[in-house]
């Protein structure tokens, strides 16, 4: 793709889109789905909103997982009819999710088989493409990643470095990708992503009491601050911290601000969840252009960490208010 898309590239894929948007998971479809009498509802409510429920009781301990990469594929399906590798850059991350599975599997006596359709790459192809080493149906950083990544679980014996090196790709396919359409919406959004990684990764890893020489290792690039701004920052005191990152000073102040509010690890990625989410809100009332089906993909995976938690808090028992609780913020 070149820089020259404009707006009016995207009118058909926009218009196509904003129909679609109106069945999109709201706070009342939330209510209705935590508050249905049995599953018989839940999967009425999800069917309402377009889930494809078709043999599903509400039983199936996999349920929630079964619901989301049905509808995950179709989804995918919807970016794809932009255009060519168009908005792949949103599908990556389920293609590197799978890179992972395949190559940890080599590892294991049971694979486990917690593979993710919707990504770019047919999940069959890219399993076969990691079996045989051969990665025509890959991008070339996929290769190179899954290349990498092999050479370093083996070299230092810790398989933890194919989670590191395959996210290091992952970010770069993106960048690459986002950069290929030309928007800078959709390229500030990669680099946000980056910085909410990077942010993750010091303040756990702080916390974790990891080395320095650690931490360097697992900072990307690509961001609004550079690797070595959090490599340099990693020992500074949290009052210090933000005036170290630059563009991801803001980030980093609202971070350290949820952390000592005593939501505790799971209030942060709540935090960092949201603060993805107003980003891709301010798309919300673009008519038409590369914004319209980039929001609406990154709001269904959102959709679909909300469907899974209710279901999952159903099925544990947990009460209505402790489910809202972890519950993150929707596009609509």
């Amino acid at each position: 793709m070149s820089k020259k898309n404009k707006p009016l590239d995207f009118l058909m894929i926009s218009g196509r889109i904003k129909s679609r948007e109106v069945r999109l998971v709201d706070d009342q479809t939330v209510d209705k789905l935590i508050e249905a009498p049995d599953w018989a509802e839940v999967l009425k409510i999800l069917a309402e909103r377009g889930y494809d429920v078709s043999g599903l009781t509400g039983e199936e301990k996999n349920l929630a997982a079964q619901l989301c990469e049905r509808d995950r594929a179709e989804t995918a399906a919807v970016a794809k009819s932009a255009g060519a590798g168009m908005f792949d850059c949103f599908l990556y991350s389920n293609d590197y999710h799978n890179l992972k599975v395949a190559l940890k599997n080599e590892l294991l006596s049971e694979p486990r088989e917690i593979y993710m359709t919707g990504g770019s790459v047919p999940v069959e192809e890219l399993r076969e493409a990691v079996r045989t080493r051969e990665y025509k149906a890959l991008t070339d950083l996929m290769a190179r990643g899954v290349a990498e990544a092999l050479e370093t679980s083996n070299r230092t014996g810790n398989s933890q470095f194919i989670d590191i090196v395959l996210d290091r790709y992952c970010f770069r396919d993106m960048t690459a990708a986002a950069e290929k359409v030309g928007n800078a919406f959709l390229s500030g959004y990669v680099r946000t992503l980056i910085d909410v990684a990077n942010v993750k990764a010091l303040l756990r890893l702080r916390k974790m009491g990891k080395s320095p020489e650690f931490a360097a290792l697992v900072f990307f690039e690509g961001g609004n601050a550079s690797p070595e701004r959090f490599t340099a920052a990693y020992t500074a005191t949290d009052d210090e911290l933000p005036n170290l990152l630059g563009g991801a000073a803001d980030l980093m102040q609202k971070a350290l601000a949820e952390l000592s509010g005593g939501g505790g690890m799971s209030g942060f990625e709540l935090f960092c969840d949201n603060y993805l989410m107003d980003y891709i809100k301010n798309a919300k009332f673009v008519p038409y252009g590369a914004e319209v089906p980039m929001a609406y993909l990154l709001a269904k995976e959102t959709e679909y960490k909300v469907v899974s938690m209710i279901i999952a808090g159903r099925q544990t028992g947990l009460d209505a208010q402790s489910i809202k609780e972890r519950l993150r913020a929707l596009y609509v």
